[in-house]
């Protein structure tokens, strides 16, 4: 079965792109920029999540440093090409990488316009030259300032012409802060006016009701890990009766104690419930891991083959990416 998964034919929905590019290159780029890495941060040790974290807190501690990259138009070019290689090597066909962008243009002390049209060219020219068809989600990380950020995402967008390589809007962050009133309105905004489709972290943290908010208030096409839902009968049959997808990370919820030691994975509750889902990786370089990987764990959880098989074209169903479903 192990040699079976790896021909499979994949789409990775749920995958952030520094996440996505290997440790190695993190480490080179940091090196080759002299960057100050903070005095409690580990390079050999720290980059990696390999076991259970306390938090989400814990887990998210690579960011330290990979907030810190690209320092340069060529870095942010290697950084995309080393991640779709990594793509390549699990056989995937199609990807949506999610990228916030405001910290490339910080970084780099340009607009947010340029650091937006240096990721799509990058990601353009990588998905032609690895023949994988690609989609960017532009990431808002939820607190105080998330509808400032959505709204300079968004007006970016909109100078460089809302390019088609820009296909979908997430929020994502820590799901215990607030956020403004008017944020879900102007999601909702986005996906009317501009089409715009949307995936909400939701439920990673064991609250079953952000899934709901985010379907009832955000209009979400699909959520990330949501794996609160198998808490309440009625989340689950609104995501059923809608067909809202849900992006599993098998991995990354055993990792962040989404899912704890010796419980089953949500994706079982999932499957008698006939609620949509598909197989992502989240952040497979920082997990030592691969999509891949992530179906394996999947057919050890489930022993459903079937539903493996089945799995490429259900992630062509749900992508945002256009012209997909049914070739």
């Amino acid at each position: 079965m192990v040699n079976s998964i790896l021909d499979m034919k994949k789409g990775e929905l749920h995958v952030h792109l520094n996440g996505l590019v290997s440790s190695e290159v993190v480490i080179k780029l940091l090196e080759k920029s002299a960057v100050d890495i903070p005095q409690s941060f580990d390079l050999k040790k720290d980059l990696n999540i390999l076991e259970p974290a306390k938090n989400l807190t814990s887990y998210l501690k690579p960011w330290d440093v990979l907030r810190l990259i690209p320092k340069s138009r060529s870095d942010l070019t290697l950084i995309v090409f080393d991640s779709f290689e990594n793509l390549r090597k699990s056989n995937v066909k199609f990807v949506e990488i999610r990228n916030s962008v405001l910290y490339i243009a910080l970084l780099n002390n340009v607009n947010i316009e340029v650091a937006m049209s240096w990721l799509l060219d990058d990601i353009s020219r990588a998905s032609e030259y690895y023949k994988i068809k690609a989609g960017l989600i532009l990431t808002v990380t939820r607190g105080k300032s998330s509808l400032e950020i959505l709204r300079l995402l968004l007006n970016a967008y909109v100078k460089i012409g809302k390019p088609e390589l820009i296909v979908g809007l997430d929020l994502a962050g820590d799901e215990a802060l607030d956020y403004p009133n008017a944020l879900p309105y102007e999601f909702i905004r986005a996906k009317t006016e501009f089409g715009l489709k949307i995936t909400i972290h939701a439920g990673e943290t064991g609250c079953f009701e952000n899934i709901e908010t985010a379907v009832n208030d955000f209009k979400a096409d699909r959520i990330g890990h949501g794996t609160a839902a198998i808490k309440s009968q009625s989340t689950l049959e609104l995501l059923r009766e809608k067909d809202i997808c849900v992006e599993v990370c098998l991995i990354s919820n055993r990792l962040t104690n989404a899912v704890g030691e010796g419980e089953l994975h949500p994706v079982i509750e999932f499957i008698n419930h006939k609620v949509p889902f598909v197989i992502c990786s989240d952040n497979p370089s920082i997990h030592a891991s691969s999509l891949t990987d992530d179906y394996l764990e999947f057919y050890r959880e489930t022993s459903s083959s079937q539903h493996l098989h089945d799995m490429y074209r259900n992630q062509k169903k749900y992508s945002f990416i256009k012209g997909l479903y049914g070739n």
